[in-house]
């Protein structure tokens, strides 16, 4: 039973005694040998490895991406561009470690390469950005705006609008981009990947034993004042382009109307010449009638009138004091008694 205990003995002291000579790396690290704090040996493997007691160190490095920004306190603001319109930017990398040797040489700490990377891609964003226009930035093709699906004859319009507005609007309207924003953003990748690649050491940003994997902006927009600013030009303008419009929508109305009053007093002079005329063609036609009667029921007509005016004349009251010979009773005169 002693040797199996003095061996199970000596297994409990190496156990113990292990992690000073033996270190081991999963497929998620590498490892870096420090002797008396200088690298020396490196390994990107995962597995079993030695090293030294009491001499030797290990840094472990993570193999993995890394993943840095997208946050607001990333944010890039008071981003000017070539056509002085500022604006604001929030960008995010991918990173990892590409020499273990040399990153620990330079870097030692991941936070310090963090801060490596975030200052790197953000000069190269701004640098990029500040050599190019606005519309570079925020369009990728030359295609043409589809602003409102119903065509709008807008001659009129512009024959009426004030001078200044024309020349904002001609100001504001799209000049066609050379490069794009694509383009821009493969353009920061490639500053930024050339920047972390320097090898040059008298150079500023030199190499430091990490790689950027890719480069991007995840939101992008006016800075705050300037975008209250713009906001409030963009009412102004639509504001007095509708006061416009308004305007030529009354000018519009007032003709309509003026067109429509003598359209109706086209119409109604036009039915009132009718009208006298059939009235002038039935008068005429009435009295011809009225005329051939007579002619053919003179004396009974007289005869019927006389009496209609005996009886409006002659009331029940009336008075009257007339000769012999009165016209008034001529009907009588003739009337011989029974």
């Amino acid at each position: 039973m002693k040797p199996i205990v003095y061996v199970l003995a000596a297994l409990a002291v190496l156990l113990l005694i292990s992690p000073m000579f033996v270190f081991i790396l999963d497929e998620r690290e590498m490892g870096v040998v420090l002797r008396f704090g200088a690298p020396k040996h490196s390994f990107t493997d995962p597995g079993l490895y030695f090293k030294i007691p009491f001499v030797d160190t290990v840094a472990r490095i993570p193999k993995v991406k890394q993943f840095w920004g997208d946050t607001q306190g990333d944010l890039l603001p008071d981003l000017p561009t070539r056509d002085d319109k500022k604006i604001e930017l929030t960008p995010w990398a991918v990173w990892r470690v590409s020499d273990p040797v040399l990153f620990v040489q330079r870097l030692r700490t991941m936070d310090i390469a963090e801060q490596r990377v975030e200052q790197i891609v953000r000069s190269s964003i701004r640098d990029v950005v500040t050599q190019n226009d606005l519309e570079e930035f925020v369009r990728s093709t030359n295609r043409t705006l589809q602003i409102s699906t119903t065509p709008i004859d807008d001659a009129p319009l512009l024959a009426n609008a004030p001078p200044d507005l024309i020349l904002k609007a001609e100001e504001n309207k799209p000049k066609g981009i050379r490069v794009g924003r694509a383009e821009m953003l493969k353009k920061i990748k490639a500053e930024a990947q050339r920047r972390m690649a320097a090898k040059n050491d008298n150079e500023e940003n030199a190499s430091r034993g990490i790689e950027l994997i890719d480069v991007g902006i995840s939101q992008s927009g006016f800075v705050e004042s300037v975008r209250r600013k713009t906001f409030d030009r963009w009412v102004s303008e639509r504001q007095a382009i509708s006061a416009r419009n308004v305007n030529e929508g009354e000018r519009l109305k007032a003709a309509i109307i003026n067109e429509s009053k003598s359209e109706v007093a086209k119409i109604e002079g036009e039915g009132q010449q009718k009208a006298n005329e059939i009235r002038g063609k039935t008068d005429a036609d009435v009295i011809l009638r009225f005329a051939d009667a007579m002619k053919k029921t003179g004396d009974f007509f007289s005869f019927v009138r006389t009496l209609e005016a005996y009886e409006k004349s002659i009331g029940p009251d009336s008075q009257l004091i007339l000769s012999t010979d009165s016209p008034f009773f001529e009907q009588f005169r003739g009337i011989k008694k029974p």
